[in-house]
């Protein structure tokens, strides 16, 4: 019988070699039953139904109507009683209009109040997004100026900011 002069180290490194061999083999044959198994469950390609025109007319009146209002920076999101608030980074949710905060409450009275009224002549406002101001003027129009110097006189008496 042949004699067999390895060190441990040597044992050490064919044992962890076999173990490699085996898990990489192990591994090939769970890619290989994956792939088959994802062949086999995707389901045969379906064709979309068509609307009838009586479906049309349901999906208009139960579609959802979001509004958003926008407050000098506080942005509120309605949607099917439901408030979302992002005031100063902060956002919250409130599920009616009962518990949602006064402040919040009159601020969307204001927005509302100015949507149905007609704008007056002197309706200006004034956004600063990272230090550049912005202003909407009654017509529509946003203007951009770098500095509040820059801005008008009369625009800025009507924005307070004189």
């Amino acid at each position: 019988m042949p004699e067999w002069n390895l060190q441990a180290s040597e044992i050490i490194l064919y044992i962890s070699l076999a173990v490699a061999v085996i898990a990489l083999m192990l591994l090939f044959y769970n890619l290989i039953n994956l792939s088959d198994n994802k062949k086999k469950e995707l389901p045969p390609p379906k064709t979309l139904p068509t609307k009838k025109k009586t479906e049309k007319k349901k999906d208009k009146k139960d579609s959802n109507i979001v509004e958003v209002f926008d407050y000098l920076g506080t942005k509120i999101v309605h949607d099917n009683g439901h408030y979302m608030v992002n005031h100063q980074g902060l956002v919250q949710n409130y599920s009616s209009w009962l518990e949602m905060p006064e402040q919040f409450k009159k601020m969307i009275k204001e927005i509302d109040n100015r949507s149905l009224n007609n704008k007056p002549d002197n309706d200006y406002f004034l956004e600063i997004i990272n230090g550049v101001y912005f202003v909407t003027t009654p017509d529509g129009k946003k203007r951009k100026y770098k500095r509040m110097s820059e801005i008008p006189e009369h625009i800025r008496k009507v924005v307070g900011k004189i």
